[in-house]
């Protein structure tokens, strides 16, 4: 009798024990910073049709948008496919809206990228570590051409790198100005581009303060210390769905050499909002923790 009683009183002693136990780790969890779901909102479905010097890193953008009431101060970026381009430099703005009583931040990032080789109408995507979680989010697709010994004739400028419109099938006039820094003419005989986007009416402007400027066809001589602008109408190909990232070259010539320049880029966006009511494509939305 005297052992069953003291069986039960330490079976007894043990589920005190336990419950205390159980009662302090619940309270220590209730102490620590939980982490909660937010919706994320991920802008893809852009395109690159882009001719970039060997070596040379080329400038894309990509945006996060949350509803998390916070967010990392950094996000981690890795190619997908492993290895398929270069991750040379990220750079990350936050910026907040208020809509409506409910608060939103944009992720934008400035990425700088180097393809190993050149590529046709390649999916591309981003896993991007934001600590709490990874994900793997689709970029878009990638033509590119990467040429070596690409030249440095001219000076290249122009006023606006970044056409934003609501729909990215219309003509975009794009203005670029050049000019000759070299001792001899350089020849424009053509723009080249990667992929087969839209490209008409490619003309030299050259400024006459007598009966204004007046365009010329390629192929074009620019003289010594001779500044021109060289125009063209770019039309995005069907299927361009949230932007295009457009960089071209110029052929040129000088002398018996020939070779390529390759030109800023040029930005189409269809911009986005997480709180717009019409539908979006090429927006992924997924739900992930935030810090609370």
């Amino acid at each position: 009798m005297k052992g069953r009683r003291a069986g039960a009183l330490a079976a007894a002693v043990v589920m005190v024990l336990l419950a205390v136990a159980v009662g302090t780790w619940m309270w220590a969890r209730r102490a620590e910073p939980r982490a909660r779901d937010a919706a994320w909102w991920a802008q893809t479905g852009w395109r690159v049709n882009a001719v970039v010097a060997m070596g040379k890193p080329l400038v894309l953008t990509y945006n996060l948008w949350t509803a998390a009431e916070s967010v990392p101060d950094t996000l981690n970026l890795e190619p997908i496919p492993a290895g398929s381009f270069e991750v040379v430099r990220s750079d990350l703005t936050h910026e907040v809206d208020v809509e409506n009583g409910k608060t939103f931040q944009l992720c934008q990032f400035v990425i700088s990228v180097r393809f190993p080789h050149s590529y046709r109408d390649e999916r591309m995507g981003l896993l991007v570590n934001a600590g709490l979680w990874k994900r793997i989010l689709p970029y878009g697709r990638v033509t590119c051409r990467v040429i070596r010994g690409s030249v440095d004739w001219l000076s290249v400028s122009f006023d606006s790198g970044e056409i934003q419109e609501p729909l990215v099938t219309r003509n975009n006039l794009v203005a670029v100005q050049l000019r000759n820094e070299t001792q001899a003419p350089v020849r424009i005989l053509g723009l080249w581009q990667a992929g087969n986007d839209g490209i008409s009416a490619v003309r030299v402007v050259l400024p006459n303060s007598r009966s204004g400027a007046r365009p010329i066809n390629l192929p074009f001589a620019l003289k010594p210390g001779e500044t021109a602008t060289l125009e063209y109408e770019l039309i995005p190909r069907a299927g361009t769905v949230q932007g295009l990232v457009f960089q071209p070259a110029l052929a040129l010539a000088s002398g018996r050499m020939h070779g390529f320049e390759v030109m800023p880029p040029v930005v189409i966006e269809r911009s986005f909002v997480p709180w717009q009511t019409r539908p979006a494509r090429g927006i992924v939305r997924f739900v992930e923790a935030a810090s609370s």
